[in-house]
């Protein structure tokens, strides 16, 4: 009736609908709006029909099955699914299914780097929600108003009419899939989705041109006439992967701008390698694992041995395995190519969830290291005293544990001051959480003093095995999945092996990065139930 009610309104001019409210009995009026409402029902439902005809004949939607989400949602299975996938899969849905209804689109450098935005014209509005609908009934997702926001009806599938019921009023939309891997351990799509902004046409001016809904990071009015050209999404969004092999989208010349947060240069990633032992593998397949699921940017992975490199591990033209002694990552600058930036990974250093280059890098190249809780300790530490005499300055504060950002340059300037290493011990075989890395505490203080660093960004959650109720600790940041570093340390203590704290490290990392990275072959099945079983 509401719908019946506006086409009314539109209809029949305001002094007629005057004269009527008084001439025309109340349940004549009724009557011609019931009918009216009739109508245009018909009228949308073989309006929908056509769009899901159209939808399932573009073969849009495809996953490997369906399942229940957590919340009670319906959610899709993918094979080797990774955030950044998951961004392309939503992306290619919705652009496809507008080419399919020949209207036309182009992508909008969105304030929230999560989510891709497309623009599409206020006028093709009905189109628009025709074709989603069918989109969203042929390949189940949700949608809800942004602006204003609207959120009541989250839980109802896109398909339904009632999910819908604020679209009339509705600004900016938002589109959800819920998406998983086949153990389900995993899901994607909460967080991110598309979302639609309905731009309207301005002739105020000579120039006719679009106003977009709501502010962006480029200009919220451009002419209508602008040309479209290709751009990848990782120049949309700082969390997408920069390959140059993936399909790019459409935007407009004018918003072919660089970001104000936007990474030019390549990282690289080191990880060191140190235990040869079933849960030092596992450890190192989980780094390598948070690297292929959240930071898919990575542009080449350094694998620093000091000892005989687990079978499993595939060198390839993105990762490269050398051999060193140790202490070598002291000497890290002189690794063969590797870039100028790059974040180091020790033993048990994770990622917990999506993360940008611009997290541990400045656009100008400086890093933005993790800084650390300080107390007294650590104010006598070794560290700190090494770190006095390479730049005459007093350390005051420390450095998180977890991935750190490092530059060569700073590597280099700490080894021509002649400065001796200081010695560090073993993290996984120490029986309490250790303070500042020695490594991360003088170079980062090195590169602070000399402008190339900038202490920044959240701390680490470290946890070390032995801790009484570990397995309470790892289960809740399986179910939050919201910590950005994790840094796990004492899993080959007597402590730890005694109480089940390795076992349950090791039963978490399994189910904490279920989906295999393009960094290990499937030979080391056995090595990890040997892990698992480990006491």
């Amino acid at each position: 009736m509401s719908s019946a009610a506006n086409v009314y309104k539109r209809l029949v001019p305001q002094p007629v609908r005057s004269a009527a409210a008084t001439t025309v009995p109340v349940r004549v009026r009724r009557k011609v709006k019931r009918r009216l409402a009739r109508t245009l029902s018909r009228r949308e439902a073989r309006l929908h029909r056509r769009a899901l005809r159209r939808v399932r004949r573009a073969e849009l939607g495809r996953s490997e099955r369906r399942t229940q989400a957590p919340d009670g949602r319906v959610g899709h299975v993918h094979t080797g699914l990774t955030p950044d996938l998951a961004r392309h899969l939503d992306h290619d849905l919705v652009t496809q299914a507008l080419d399919t209804a020949e209207i036309p689109w182009f992508a909008v450098p969105a304030l929230d780097d999560r989510r891709i935005c497309l623009a599409v014209d206020q006028r093709d509005k009905g189109a628009v929600r025709r074709v989603l609908r069918a989109l969203l009934e042929e390949h189940t997702g949700y949608v809800v108003s942004v602006s204003p926001a609207q959120k009541d009806i989250q839980d109802v599938p896109g398909s339904h009419v009632k999910a819908w019921k604020h679209y009339g009023k509705a600004k900016v939309i938002r589109l959800t899939w819920l998406r998983t891997e086949p153990t389900e351990s995993l899901w994607v799509g909460e967080d991110q989705g598309i979302e639609i902004e309905f731009w309207a046409t301005n002739t105020d001016l000579p120039t006719e041109r679009l106003i977009g809904p709501r502010p962006n990071r480029v200009q919220r009015a451009v002419p209508s006439d602008a040309p479209g050209i290709e751009i990848g999404l990782d120049r949309l969004s700082g969390y997408c992967d920069t390959d140059g092999d993936l399909v790019p989208t459409i935007t407009l010349e004018n918003f072919d701008v660089v970001r104000l947060e936007e990474i030019t240069f390549p990282v690289d990633a080191v990880l060191l390698w140190q235990h040869p032992t079933p849960w030092g593998e596992e450890l190192l397949r989980a780094a390598l694992r948070s690297l292929h699921q959240y930071a898919p940017w990575v542009d080449v992975v350094h694998v620093v041995a000091e000892a005989e490199p687990p079978a499993w591990l595939k060198a390839d033209d993105r990762l490269t395995v050398v051999r060193a002694r140790p202490g070598s990552e002291w000497h890290l600058h002189q690794l063969p190519d590797v870039a100028e930036q790059f974040l180091l990974l020790r033993p048990g250093a994770l990622l917990g969830r999506p993360v940008r280059p611009f997290d541990y890098f400045t656009p100008n190249g400086a890093s933005r290291p993790r800084r650390g809780p300080w107390n007294a300790q650590e104010s006598f530490a070794p560290w700190t005293r090494a770190a006095y005499s390479a730049t005459g300055r007093v350390a005051a504060h420390g450095y998180a544990h977890g991935p750190q950002p490092h530059r060569a340059e700073t590597l280099a300037r700490l080894a021509a001051t002649g400065a001796a290493p200081v010695p560090s011990d073993d993290i996984q075989r120490l029986p309490a959480v250790p303070g500042t890395h020695p490594l991360d505490g003088v170079v980062h203080h090195l590169g602070h003093s000399a402008g190339l660093a900038d202490p920044s960004g959240e701390a680490s959650v470290a946890l070390h095995a032995a801790l009484p109720g570990i397995a309470t600790h790892l289960e809740r940041l399986l179910v939050r999945r919201d910590t950005q570093q994790i840094q796990l340390f004492g899993l080959g203590t007597d402590e730890a092996r005694a109480r089940g704290g390795t076992g349950a490290v090791v039963r978490f990392l399994h189910r904490y990065f279920p989906v295999p990275s393009p960094f290990e072959s499937d030979r080391s099945g056995d090595r990890r139930d040997e892990a698992v079983r480990q006491p």
